[in-house]
């Protein structure tokens, strides 16, 4: 989390409490991109902000790709806390 402590993306504690940020790399270990998501609850469930960064020579593709892996994987966790109803 210590790369995005000064970011401006990130938002106010109290309103998103639950954070988590994380390095994107390839095989080898080099680093090529990061994510920042932040979670807040409100009265009818809750609010998030996703960021995703790529560099500008990123293969469209690989954009994509991040895309449907955010939204597979956050439908399941709704889907999940929606079924123990949390």
């Amino acid at each position: 989390m210590a790369w995005a402590a000064d970011g401006d993306e990130l938002l106010p504690e109290s309103e998103f409490p639950h954070t988590m940020s994380s390095n994107l790399f390839l095989s080898d270990g080099t680093v090529v991109g990061r994510a920042l998501t932040q979670f807040g609850d409100t009265a009818d469930g809750f609010t998030a902000s996703l960021t995703v960064y790529l560099p500008t020579t990123c293969p469209e593709e690989v954009l994509e790709h991040h895309l449907r892996h955010y939204a597979v994987e956050f439908r399941n966790w709704i889907t999940a806390a929606a079924a123990a109803g949390a």
